[in-house]
């Protein structure tokens, strides 16, 4: 069959394409008729090579210039372009040459400055960016700053000795900077460099301030930087004998705290648990209530833990936890449904958390030990973990106070305080009194400290500060 086509749209469309090449070169003429009369634009060499280098409320500025000869300034823009510096450019020598500024009483953060070149014919380069950085206060501050970790106060030498916590690496500190008034009324500067750790303010007034700032000096910087100073006031001095307790103790007794200085627990060595509950003002009652039996021929240790959980070390040393009914200990299985989550437990001390997460085991050879135990007799991760050495200096007179401290004595007397983490790790040890060897046991009730002497006699330190008072009890 013949196949019959229509000419009239190739004829439309071929009328369409003419109509279309001579408008745009219409268009083109125009364009063209509207450069003919200008003059070739000409751009003076850019700016290159731009860094920065940061300062505190400033930052030095580098940059090159190539060898285009007719460069004779360069422009610097910044806040959209409503500031501006002109660094006039001086040759030295034929290719590319270095040029700098220092710019003075920026913002502290990041700000965008433009550079373009010119000369005094009018002509200029094209744009070059770059985002500068600055330092301020809230970067100074924000640095990782030198802290007060430990205290020892001698007040018979008016010697107030700092520890300070260790610098790190990568973390700039140049050095620490102490600033106190002496007895005598001079100001007093004191430096620590990045090696020391210690700082001893000699001629020190009892309950006196210090303040301490950390000095850095960060790298790529033109400036050193200084955090704001942090006001640090020294113990006062106090001499006290605590308030005589009616309570008679005995030294064979174990004493611990219940439920966060709701009751002095005493378990006798005829094997009664006896609850003394605390008064008001931090005065333990004499009238004790006999809340179980705990026979010493099956266990040499007990304490409580939490809620209505005891720990108990056996005869054997192997680890329970038990509750009291009826005035009896009752075996809190495990999850296994054995009698005893724990074996090996030789050690000579056990102290109890309040806050019941937690309790600590002393070696003979003087390592600290936090446990982890759950409610349902089994042990948390991680486990058996040593928070200190050298205990067995302290003739095991150690005590959890608060749950926030760790206090010891030491065979010279001195009370030593120690920051107590949740989770049972220890901060720095600070030197808080003198003349505690007069006690042979200290026992921490909640905010009540209860020491006791070696003929039985309680004396009671209520509402005890470790971190305000240094405490003269001789």
């Amino acid at each position: 069959m013949k196949k019959t086509y229509s000419l009239f749209p190739v004829v439309l469309g071929l009328v369409a394409s003419v109509a279309l090449l001579f408008s745009s070169c219409d268009k083109m003429n125009d364009i063209q008729a509207e450069w003919a009369g200008k003059e070739e634009q000409v751009y003076l060499g850019k700016v290159d090579s731009l860094k920065f280098y940061p300062g505190f409320g400033r930052a030095k500025i580098t940059w090159y210039i190539g060898a285009d000869p007719k460069v004779d300034r360069t422009i610097i823009y910044w806040n959209m372009r409503r500031d501006s510096l002109v660094k006039e450019f001086v040759r030295t020598g034929s290719g590319l040459q270095r040029d700098s500024v220092i710019l003075e009483n920026l913002p502290e953060g990041s700000t965008l400055f433009e550079f373009r070149n010119a000369n005094s014919e009018g002509e200029t380069s094209l744009y070059s960016n770059l985002t500068v950085t600055v330092w301020g206060d809230d970067f100074a501050n924000g640095l990782r700053a030198r802290k007060v970790d430990a205290f020892t106060l001698n007040p018979d030498e008016s010697i107030f000795e700092l520890g300070l916590t260790p610098v790190t690496v990568g973390d700039s500190v140049a050095y620490a900077e102490v600033v106190y008034t002496n007895a005598s009324g001079q100001v007093k500067t004191v430096r620590a460099d990045r090696e020391t750790n210690i700082l001893q303010l000699t001629n020190f007034p009892a309950g006196g301030a210090f303040d301490l700032r950390t000095v850095f000096f960060p790298p790529q910087g033109i400036d050193t930087v200084y955090n704001e100073f942090e006001t640090f006031r020294a113990p006062t001095v106090v001499t006290a004998t605590g308030s005589k307790s009616a309570l008679a103790g005995n030294l064979s007794s174990k004493y611990f705290d219940f439920n966060g200085g709701e009751s002095l627990y005493e378990w006798t060595s005829d094997s009664k648990l006896i609850a003394y509950p605390l008064n008001g003002d931090g005065s333990v009652s004499v009238n004790g209530t006999q809340v179980a039996t705990v026979p010493r021929e099956t266990y040499r240790d007990l304490f409580f833990y939490n809620a209505d959980r005891f720990v108990a070390v056996t005869t054997g040393n192997a680890l329970q936890m038990v509750t009291l009914q009826t005035g009896v200990p009752v075996i809190v299985k495990t999850p296994s449904n054995a009698d005893n989550f724990g074996s090996g437990f030789s050690m000579p001390l056990f102290m109890p958390s309040p806050s019941g997460v937690f309790f600590y085991s002393l070696t003979e050879a003087g390592a600290l030990q936090a446990w982890y135990a759950r409610n349902d007799a089994s042990f948390n991760t991680p486990n058996n973990v040593t928070v200190g050495t050298g205990y067995n200096v302290y003739k095991n007179k150690l005590a959890l106070f608060n749950a926030t401290s760790l206090l010891a004595v030491d065979a010279d007397g001195n009370l030593w305080s120690q920051p107590v983490t949740v989770s049972g790790r220890l901060g720095s040890r600070s030197r808080i009194g003198s003349g505690w060897n007069r006690f042979e046991k200290i026992i921490g009730v909640g905010t009540t400290l209860l020491c006791m002497e070696a003929n039985g006699d309680f004396y009671i330190f209520d509402n005890f500060n470790t971190t305000d008072n240094f405490w003269i009890v001789d």
